[in-house]
This record gives C-alpha cells, sequence and structure tokens, in this order.
C-alpha cells in the first residue's frame, strides 16, 4: 500500500523527537525483539510484570516502557528500573496521551525486528516469547499474533476452569503449553494485551490509529488492517499468559469508558463505512467481508448459503483468489472435489501456485485420480520439500502401503507440527492397525490442532466413544467449543459428550445455547426434550430462601423464530416460566419445554387481556414478569432487576420499564438513534421508547384491561400501588421483521377497531389505534383517529405530529404544514414538528425555506439523521450542490449508507407526485453523482430526463 494512503494513516509522532531518558544507553545489534510496554497500572503490578519478563525471557531482546498516566510511585518505581537496567529505556511520545499514541511511541523507539505491545499488568510465562515467535513463523502469510489468557472471557476465552491460581501459573502454563503443543487459531481480531508482529507489518499498513480514545478499538482496527492487506491473525494457541487488571480494557491497560466506546465505534464506522467498493482497496473490503460471512455460515453448517455469498463475491472480485480458494476449501470439507475442482480451474493465477496445486491435489484424490493426484504432490514437493500439505497427500495416496504411509504423514508431522490432519491420518492408520492408545492421542493432537476440520472432529469423536472415553474428551472439546462457539458440529458433539456421561444439567444448558444460536430440526428438538423430561421444568419449590420469587408470564402464538432468544436471556434471574399459547402450529410449544417452561393451552378469544390474567393466574411467584417472544433482556441489567426484587420500596409497589423497540432511522416521535451501551442487544439504528409496566406482585387484585394494548395499571391504581420507573430497559425487535410485524398489526389493528366503537372515546384507545393505522399506512383512517383524539385533547402535540405525517404521505402538504405549525406552537423543541415542516415547505417548492429549518433544527440535535439526509437533499434542490454532495458523502460513512439509493428514489417520487419535476431532477442528479444508486434510481432518473425534454 502507497506510504501516503490516508486510510492507512502513519504516526505523526517524529523520530527525532523520541529519546531515552536513561544516559548511556547503547544500541545492541544483536537484539531481534523489542517489547513495548505503556505504563498505566499501579506499581505493584508493573513490578510483576517486569518480574516475569525477566525470568521468562531468555532471548535478546530490549524493554520500552512508555510512560502514560500513573501515579507518582509508579513513575518513580519505573526510573529506579530503568538506573538499574541501562539497557531498558522510557520513550516519549507525542499526541493526544491515549494507548495507541503510547505505542506508536514505542514503535518509534524501538530497534527489533519483532515487535511485542505488552499491557503492564500481564504476567508471562515459561517459554511465552519463544511460543508466540514459533507462531508467527509457522506460515508464511502470518500477521498479527496474539496469546492465550488466563481466567479470561472474551475472544481468546481459553477454557483453564481445571487450574489453579495465579500462583500455580507457572505450572499451568506448562500444562497447557503440553496439552496444546503448536497449536495456532485463526481470529481476524487479536486482544491488545500481548501481541507480536513483525516490523515490516507497520510499513504495510501503518501505525495504529491514535484517534480511538480506547486502546481495544485501536488494536481491533490494526488487527483489521492487517487483515485487509491479506495477513493472517493468529492466537499462539500454547502460550498461556495471565492478566492481572480488572479486564474492563479491552487490551489497553486503561479503563473503557461507554462514551468512549461509543465514540470509537462511531469513528470505525466513519473511516471504513461507506467505502467505494470499486476502488482497489473496496475490494479488498469486500473480499474481507465475503469471507468472513462465508467463514461464519460454514461454521454453522449453512454450506449453500457460504456458498452463495463466496460466489456473488467472486462475481464482484474476480481478480481475488482468496475467494477461490475459500470456495474450494469448503466444498472439499463437504465432499464435493469435482465442484471445487471447477472453482479452482477459474483462477487466473499459475497452474504451478502452490496453493492452486495443493488444492488441486485434493480434489483429484477426491475424484479418484490417483496418478494425477500424485504427479501433482510429486511436483510440490520437488518445489518444495518441506511442504507439509504435499506430504500428506502423499501420505494419503499411500495408504495401501501403511509403512510408506506413515513416513510420509510423520515427515508431514515434522514438518510443520502446527498442522493437524498428518496426525489424524496417522492416527487413522493405527487405529486400524490395533493401537488404539497410540492413535487416540494422534487422533485427539489432530483435533486439538485442527477442530473446526470435520474429519478431525468426527474421527476423534468415534474413536472416544468406541472406547467410552467421554470424561477425558470433555476438556478438548468443551475449549474447542469455546473458541469457536459458532461452530454448529463441534457444539453438537459436546452435548454428546455431556449427555454420555449422564451430565444432564450441563447438557441442557448447551442445548438451550445451541438452540439460540443455530436452526432448530425436529431431530434436535426432539433429542433436548428427551432430556428436559429428565430434569423438569424450571420450578419455585417451597424451600426457595429468595426474598422474592419471579414469575415470567408470557403468550404467545408462531414464535418459534425469537423464542429460543427471548427464553434464554430472561432464564438466569426467574424462578419460573410461564407460557400461554393461543393456537401455534410451529415448534414454539416445544421450544418453550425445552427451556424449561411450563405450557399451557389457551383458546384465543380476540382478547389479549384475558389471555394474560390466565397466564398470571398460574403463576407462583411472589412477582410477575412480563415479556414478548420478541424482546430480550441484557445481561448488563441482571443485578438491577435482582436488585429490585430483593430490595422492593417500602411500600408495595409496581415497575414501569423502558421498552427500545428498535426500528430503521425514521421520522417518528421519540425515535431515538443507538448510542452504543448495548452492544449485543442494539439493532437497525435506533429505537422508539415506549413505557409499560412489566413487574408487579402476584395479587389477584391485579388484572389487565382492555382487549388490545392491554393495560395493568387502572388495576393497580384501584389497589392503591404507586408506578416506579426502572432503569432498566426491554430490548423488542418485533418491528424489525416487518412481515411479520404487518401481520400482527393488522389483527391488532381490526380488534381494536372493533373493541372502540364498543367503548366510546377512550383517549388511550384511539392513540393506541391511530398509532397502528399510522405503522400499517392506513392514512386516511390514522388523519379520522388522530383527529377524534385532538376532539378530546387538543392540546396534544404528538397527535399534531402524526397528523402531519399521515397528510404529507398523502400528498396535502397544505394540510400537513398546518399540523406541523400547531405542532411547534405547542411543543417548540419537539424535532418531528420541525422535520415535518422542513418536508412540507421542501415539497411546496421552498428549499432555501426547508434548509433554513433544517439547519435550525441540526443545531439543537446534531445526530437527528432523517433531518441530515433531508438537509442533503434540500442542499440540492437550492442549488447548494456541493454541500449537498458533501453530506451525502458524511451520511455513507454512517449506517444510513445502504439505505441512500432507497430514500433517494422515495424523495424524489414525493417531488413527481408534488408536480416538482425539477427538484426531482437535481436530487437524482446528485444521487448518481454521488454513486447513490440502484436500478430504481437509475430508472426514475432516465424517466424525469424525458420528462424534462418533453416539457421543454
Amino acid at each position: 500500500m502507497e506510504q501516503n494512503n490516508p486510510i492507512h494513516p502513519k504516526s505523526d509522532t517524529p523520530r527525532a523527537f523520541v529519546k531515552s531518558l536513561a544516559p548511556g544507553y547503547a544500541v545492541n545489534s544483536d537484539i531481534s525483539v523489542s517489547i513495548i510496554i505503556p505504563v498505566t497500572e499501579s506499581k505493584e503490578l508493573l513490578k510483576r510484570c517486569m518480574e516475569s519478563v525477566k525470568k521468562h525471557t531468555p532471548e535478546a531482546h530490549e524493554r520500552i516502557f512508555v510512560l502514560g498516566e500513573t501515579d507518582e510511585d509508579t513513575k518513580n518505581r519505573l526510573k529506579q528500573h530503568i538506573g538499574e537496567n541501562p539497557n531498558d529505556i522510557i520513550a516519549a511520545y507525542s499526541g493526544n496521551g491515549n494507548l495507541a499514541a503510547m505505542v506508536n511511541g514505542g514503535i518509534n523507539a524501538s530497534k527489533g525486528r519483532f515487535l511485542v505491545l505488552l499491557s503492564s499488568d500481564v504476567i508471562v510465562t515459561e517459554k511465552w516469547l519463544s511460543g508466540m515467535l514459533e507462531c508467527i513463523n509457522s506460515i508464511p502469510d502470518a500477521g498479527i499474533v496474539g496469546a492465550m489468557p488466563h481466567h479470561q472471557n472474551g475472544p481468546m476465552n481459553v477454557a483453564v476452569r481445571e487450574f489453579g491460581s495465579v500462583e500455580h501459573l507457572d505450572d499451568d502454563a506448562r500444562l497447557f503449553r503440553e496439552r496444546n503443543r503448536h497449536r495456532r487459531i485463526p481470529s481476524r481480531t487479536v486482544s491488545g494485551f500481548c501481541v507480536l508482529f513483525r516490523r515490516d507489518l507497520v510499513d504495510k499498513i501503518g501505525f495504529l490509529e491514535e484517534r480511538f480514545s480506547a486502546g481495544g478499538f485501536a488494536t481491533e482496527e490494526f488487527c483489521f488492517r492487517a487483515a485487509l492487506e491479506g495477513y493472517k491473525n493468529l492466537i499462539a494457541g500454547d502460550v498461556l499468559i495471565h492478566r492481572l487488571g480488572s479486564g474492563n480494557h479491552g487490551g489497553t491497560g486503561t479503563t473503557i469508558h461507554t462514551a468512549d466506546k461509543v465514540s470509537d465505534k462511531r469513528l470505525f464506522a466513519e473511516k471504513w463505512g461507506g467505502m467505494d467498493a470499486e476502488t482497489a482497496l473496496g475490494k479488498k473490503f469486500v473480499s474481507l467481508k465475503v469471507l468472513e460471512k462465508a467463514g461464519d455460515h460454514h461454521q454453522r453448517g449453512e454450506i449453500d448459503a457460504a456458498i452463495d455469498v463466496l460466489l456473488e463475491g467472486i462475481g464482484h472480485c474476480p481478480g481475488d483468489e482468496r475467494l477461490y480458494y475459500a470456495l474450494s476449501e469448503i466444498l472439499i470439507d463437504a465432499e464435493q472435489p469435482k465442484d471445487a475442482l471447477d472453482v479452482l480451474n477459474q483462477l487466473q493465477t499459475d497452474e504451478r501456485n502452490s496453493r492452486r496445486l495443493e488444492l488441486t491435489g485434493y480434489c483429484k484424490a477426491g475424484m479418484g485420480l490417483y496418478e494425477d493426484a500424485q504427479a501433482i504432490a510429486d511436483l510440490l514437493i520437488s518445489q518444495n520439500p518441506d511442504s507439509a500439505s504435499a506430504l500428506n497427500l502423499k501420505g494419503i495416496l499411500s495408504c495401501e502401503n501403511v509403512e510408506t504411509a506413515e513416513t510420509f504423514f510423520k515427515k508431514a508431522i515434522a514438518s510443520d507440527p502446527g498442522y493437524g490432519e498428518p496426525y489424524t491420518r496417522l492416527g487413522t492408520l493405527k487405529w486400524h492397525g490395533g493401537e488404539e492408545q497410540e492413535a487416540l492421542r494422534l487422533l485427539e493432537k489432530g483435533f486439538i490442532l485442527s477442530p473446526t476440520i470435520g474429519d478431525m472432529m468426527t474421527t476423534y469423536h468415534a474413536a472416544i466413544a468406541s472406547l467410552g472415553l467421554f470424561e477425558r474428551a470433555e476438556p478438548p472439546f468443551r475449549e474447542a467449543k469455546l473458541l469457536h462457539p459458532n461452530h454448529e458440529r463441534l457444539n453438537l458433539l459436546f452435548i454428546d459428550i455431556l449427555i454420555k456421561q449422564k451430565k444432564y444439567d450441563s447438557a441442557m444448558k448447551e442445548i438451550e445455547n445451541a438452540m439460540v444460536a443455530f436452526t432448530v430440526n425436529d431431530g434436535f428438538l426432539s433429542a433436548a426434550l428427551k432430556i428436559r423430561d429428565l430434569l423438569g421444568p424450571k420450578e419455585i419449590t417451597a424451600a426457595s430462601d429468595n426474598k422474592g420469587t419471579v414469575s415470567l408470564c408470557m403468550i404467545v402464538k408462531n414464535e418459534a423464530d425469537d423464542l429460543a432468544k427471548c427464553l434464554s436471556s430472561v432464564k438466569p434471574f426467574v424462578d419460573e416460566m410461564i407460557l400461554v399459547d393461543t393456537g401455534s402450529n410451529d415448534n414454539t410449544r416445544e421450544i418453550a419445554r425445552a427451556f424449561g417452561t411450563k405450557v399451557y393451552d389457551f383458546k384465543w378469544t380476540d382478547d389479549f387481556s384475558e389471555a394474560r390474567n390466565f397466564s398470571i393466574s398460574k403463576a407462583k411467584g411472589d412477582w410477575i414478569f412480563l415479556l414478548d417472544a420478541d424482546e430480550v433482556v441484557s445481561p448488563r441489567d441482571f443485578d438491577l432487576f435482582k436488585s429490585i426484587i430483593r430490595e422492593p420500596s417500602a411500600a408495595p409497589a409496581a415497575y414501569s420499564f423502558v421498552t427500545r423497540n428498535y426500528i430503521p432511522r425514521a421520522n417518528t416521535v421519540g425515535w431515538v438513534p443507538n448510542d452504543g451501551k448495548y452492544d449485543k442487544e442494539e439493532a437497525a439504528e435506533g429505537w422508539i421508547p415506549s413505557d409499560k409496566v412489566r413487574l408487579f406482585p402476584n395479587e389477584t387484585r391485579i388484572r389487565f384491561e382492555y382487549p388490545v394494548h392491554e393495560m395493568v395499571e387502572p388495576s393497580l391504581s384501584r389497589a392503591g400501588l404507586k408506578v416506579i420507573k426502572c432503569a432498566m430497559p426491554i430490548h423488542h425487535y418485533g418491528k424489525l421483521n416487518r412481515e411479520k410485524s404487518d401481520c400482527k398489526g393488522e389483527v391488532y389493528y381490526l380488534i381494536g377497531r372493533k373493541k372502540l366503537e364498543e367503548s366510546g372515546n377512550d383517549p388511550i384507545a384511539i392513540r393506541e389505534l391511530a398509532i397502528q393505522a399510522g405503522l400499517l399506512k392506513k392514512w386516511e383512517e390514522a388523519i379520522e383517529l388522530w383527529r377524534k383524539l385532538i376532539s378530546i385533547k387538543p392540546d396534544t402535540p404528538e397527535a399534531y405530529v402524526n397528523l402531519g405525517t399521515a397528510h404529507w404521505h398523502l400528498g396535502e402538504y397544505d394540510k400537513s404544514l398546518s399540523a406541523a405549525k400547531k405542532a411547534i406552537a405547542l411543543a417548540p423543541h419537539m424535532k418531528e414538528s420541525a422535520y415535518n415542516y422542513a418536508i412540507c415547505q421542501l415539497h411546496m417548492g421552498n428549499a432555501e425555506q426547508a434548509v433554513w429549518a433544517l439547519e435550525t433544527l441540526l443545531k439543537r440535535y446534531p445526530g437527528y439523521l432523517p433531518a441530515q439526509f433531508m438537509l442533503t437533499a434540500a442542499y440540492c434542490c437550492d442549488g447548494q450542490k456541493e454541500k449537498g454532495m458533501r453530506g451525502f458523502e458524511r451520511l455513507r460513512k454512517t449506517n444510513t449508507g445502504p439505505y441512500l439509493a432507497i430514500s433517494c428514489h422515495e424523495l424524489a417520487k414525493g417531488f413527481l407526485s408534488a408536480q416538482n419535476l425539477n427538484y426531482a431532477v437535481l436530487l437524482l442528479d446528485a444521487a448518481v453523482e454521488g454513486g447513490n444508486i440502484n436500478k430504481d434510481i437509475l430508472a426514475l432518473f432516465s424517466e424525469c430526463l424525458k420528462m424534462k425534454r418533453g416539457a421543454a
């Protein structure tokens, strides 16, 4: 990559600025490794880190300390250490003082060919550095190498639960190294508390990005750039180290604050989002995303989806040979060698390319073309006598001569001891020769090294099943599953190992996790129910010592797609789960039972309150908690929920929760953009809040009312229970499934309409029904309902906003403008009313007025994405095309990028409906010039140009 590429920025730290604070420092020409330690931890942690490095690093190296924000004692201790160790230095750095700037300062001060970034709260172990060097030198395209953390969660989680505390770390590390010797684990992102890479990687991709506040994002983005350039990032799977800090650092040594995380996430999106897929860098970006997506499908057992993704990627990036190799590997693993060979034959690379030859050889062998495969293997060995893959292929082709085959497999292992297949092949030969114990050792080694390869895992599993050694197989399978949590077959075989040991509780937990992660088929569900029948449902017992027990109460119908995720999220903090089924014909009931839920049938009566009341009548808990099947609770809120139950308010009370109804960006009253606080739960671009009482005491006097949008509040009021707002949100995804949401909405609307006619002018019912009409795009009926509400409650700004929205959807811009002005008068700071005002002005041909309104609005709400898009369009229509193009570029760098063409097309159609051809042409012209195009945009633009020529 060119040195001045702005995507891969170099550090601004001039090398001349970096200097040693230790007089007399002399360069050691023998140094091959520079260990860079950003110091951000306390004196005691730093001391233990330095002691471990000194004890366990016999290799020639230099240590470079970079002082961050830490206490004076730590600084003094470090200066004392430098005085006692003149070959260690303290490096200075420029920039804003974050971890990336510190690391870059250390890199500039370093001399080694290999660079290690080590957090100052890490304890290293024997042969840690030699193990990481061995890993990075094991394959030619290795990029960034990490280590395995002792008792650490995250992307490099390791199952070392059988190991002891940090006092036994050295013994644990030796045992761990022996068991996992030569293991290398592919991982696009490597946690930054201990990483190694070559200096020339920095020359290729640049320094760490100093604009990131948290070190975790800086390291992640550094790994991303390495992967983008074709490097393979790895974890040295036989190197165990320990982190003394809290672990809330993301590889930085400094605590990550939510605001920093959100800011860094946004910066990452701005830097890499909206990339032009037609540029050279854009094609690399597309290829990387295709490889990751296909790999995920493959691990989940979704072979056809993986193949489709790769074929689409090849269509867009036909020159990227990595896509062809990945596709052929998946086809070989799926035992489709002929199809794999067809893919390889499409490559434009030299037919003597070693990677192409290797895969071609395995295809030929799989097709029974043994002479062709033999010739390819011989050619590969003539090119490289130490080719482990070619030697392994020779062994496969020699299997009729066991002695010859063994020789080749042993040579392959010696050539690359981290390559799993020859161990499994040799183990299979030993097994057939009656050497079961030696065979099992080899099969286990092959599985540990290559646990995601079909033959490796199934052959090992078959062997331990034949010998009944399930207890022995549990630790390696558990660790493999933790390292590859999305691998379906690994998960299923691990569950089988637990069941065979009659560890039904543990097996059930894994089954529940699998039901969330993977597609549940009837066979799997049937097996799960047999285990659940042995355990029984989740029960509240008389011996419960809880201060307050909780019953989850749900009503459902055909919720098989969402139910597992919902129940999995809430099961850890409720004591029983009650599910009332109103007529499902999918696997809803079976999934619920598998999770330990008590399932009851209820004949549907078009009355949600009646169904709700039936569900809570079955509850035995002290508290009732309500959730729908398309909702989840975040684990980060478990403690908050438990505190409410254990320490309730002085007087009996119920609790309301904010529901985050996730929807794509929209001009909906109260729409809130995602802030990154709930990283795993957030969806789309934002959400609409709604309050609902979900937690209340289990008393017969508390019951639901209203047949649609049922409410418990009236009975709470009569019972004298106050409602307390809880800070814990509920995450709701139902509105993201448009087809399902519309179907439900239609049912709710029809029932609500019928009941409203019976009940009269209830404002709550009118409002709910008006909202439902808008969601279903029944604009005339929505107008009727909002006007009905206004007649009862005339000073309701929300009603005027929604009324205006309905009118402009019908093209009635004068009426919409009138409603917007009324809403602004009632609630000047409600952003949706100002937005509606601007839309009306724009459609009525007043682009200048729309620009003024939108600029004013965005000064108050700079993150309001609908207004950002509309202002961009208004600039184009107002003759300020340059500003409009800059607006498009900014929007492309956000999550709105994919929606720009759709939004432009819809708005241009609106201009045409308003008989404003000129605005439509100006907007579409800017959209095309900015690359925001799809077939609808191009067709409409062509039609508009014809109309304009005809008018002239």
